[in-house]
């Protein structure tokens, strides 16, 4: 990186995982070591109101965010960087309280570049400015943010600024990308829907007033067991994001032409669960327990008093005599 009169802001190309430093014109690419799929971690939901209305309140200059473990304590920070120039850029910090509460815990002045530090105490700060370059430590105490000036000096003629091997990229929401195994689901509720949630139980906070409605098709990005032993999937609802019960819903797969067409059903008349086998025999070997009251999808008769059925991934076969008449 050369000497030049400014330091601004990073933008990622995402296809590429590649982090562009623009100074005064000249493009120097760095590899980003980080991950940027900021949507698709389970803190992005808690803080999704604070992204909203940070926004909105910038108008039309925008925002750009980072998701970083500041402390290593298993949750992710939120970054927001903002301003109209210069003169009143700041980087805003968040986290969260018992994982799911959010609390402002300070801020960083001034725009520059954000790195993991190198013996992974914190973050590095470079500011840098007209041959200026500034180097802060960023560390999380308690609930506070606690800043160490690691060096702050003027440049020789022909030196580079600093550069580290691990950039916090910070991304503008809309060009945040979303990696990792993904699958659809559709929503197939005993109660019409499934609640979204903040956190992946249902002990946290609903993020939208009514249940997304069965028939809804979602794109889980991610899973998470809750407390009670459940699975829960992150997903995206109409561009909110959150945590919803998989227990609710079930694999989604296009039909294919000529393919039987899904039927949902309830699992009923029994005491509190019953068998997924292998094949259309009450000797055949039991795949899984499908909970009183559950919806699976159905693909009609398979004969011996059984119907074919689609449960959480697996296809199988259940006693006709405990699955409701189809819903759908």
């Amino acid at each position: 990186m050369k000497k030049n009169k400014n330091l601004v802001r990073v933008s990622i190309v995402a296809s590429l995982l590649i982090t562009t430093s623009s100074i005064l014109g000249q493009n120097v690419e760095v590899m980003a070591s980080n991950p940027t799929n900021y949507k698709d971690m389970m803190e992005y939901a808690a803080y999704e109101n604070v992204i909203a209305d940070a926004g909105a309140s910038s108008g039309d200059f925008g925002i750009s965010l980072a998701l970083y473990d500041i402390d290593q304590d298993g949750i992710r920070e939120l970054l927001i960087s903002h301003g109209t120039c210069l003169a009143d850029w700041v980087n805003d910090i968040y986290t969260l309280e018992d994982g799911k509460y959010v609390s402002y815990i300070g801020n960083v002045g001034r725009q520059g570049l954000f790195y993991t530090a190198p013996d992974g105490n914190g973050m590095y700060f470079l500011y840098g400015y007209q041959g200026y370059q500034k180097i802060t430590r960023i560390t999380k105490s308690g609930k506070d943010i606690v800043q160490t000036l690691i060096e702050s000096r003027e440049l020789n003629a022909n030196e580079n600024y600093t550069e580290f091997a691990d950039k916090i990229a910070l991304l503008a929401p809309g060009d945040i990308p979303t990696h990792g195994n993904s699958y659809d689901v559709e929503v197939t509720a005993p109660d019409g829907g499934v609640n979204m949630r903040c956190g992946a139980g249902v002990e946290y906070d609903k993020v939208l007033p009514d249940m997304i409605p069965n028939g809804t098709v979602l794109t889980v990005t991610q899973e998470a067991v809750a407390s009670n032993g459940n699975s829960w999937g992150y997903t995206n609802y109409n561009g909110t994001y959150g945590w919803i019960a998989l227990t609710q819903v079930t694999k989604y797969e296009e039909p294919t032409e000529g393919a039987p067409i899904p039927h949902t059903r309830y699992v009923i008349n029994c005491n509190e669960s019953i068998t997924l086998r292998t094949n259309p025999d009450v000797n055949a070997t039991e795949i899984c327990q499908i909970p009183l009251g559950t919806a699976v999808a159905t693909f009609g008769d398979a004969g011996n008093g059984f119907i074919s059925v689609y449960y959480q991934g697996s296809s199988g076969y259940c006693l006709a005599s405990y699955l409701s008449a189809p819903v759908d």
